[in-house]
């Protein structure tokens, strides 16, 4: 092969490589999908006494199980709150503690990576 064979070789494949470059980064971009930060949103802050609410959490990894977490006790205690959907989400329905006062409410993954915090009041 010669010189400028070698050299048109070359500068064709350069181009070929910068045109399959550019396709891949404008047409077809990869992105790391934004890091979702985990909540629990409540359907009311403030519950009476033994009242009913609904927290939803968002913002997990898909089919992922919950764990929720009783802190106001010596020692914390860890329990199985369910799984996500292929979204991240999961719904839960409880009723509120019997004593009045601010109460944590704790949700984590089962590698304890991805963790919510919220608080809810409790009114007598």
């Amino acid at each position: 092969m010669s010189n400028k064979q070698l050299i048109a070789t070359a500068l064709i494949a350069l181009t070929v490589g910068l045109v399959v470059g550019y396709f891949a980064y404008t047409v077809v971009p990869y992105q790391a999908a934004a890091a979702k930060t985990p909540t629990i949103t409540l359907s009311q802050t403030t519950v009476a006494a033994g009242g009913n609410y609904t927290a939803t959490l968002t913002g997990f990894p898909a089919s992922t199980k919950i764990y929720g977490w009783t802190v106001n006790q010596d020692p914390p205690s860890c329990f199985t709150a369910g799984t996500t959907d292929v979204n991240g989400k999961l719904v839960l329905s409880a009723c509120a503690p019997a004593t009045a006062g601010s109460w944590p409410l704790v949700a984590c993954d089962e590698s304890q990576t991805h963790w919510a915090v919220t608080s809810m009041i409790v009114t007598k």
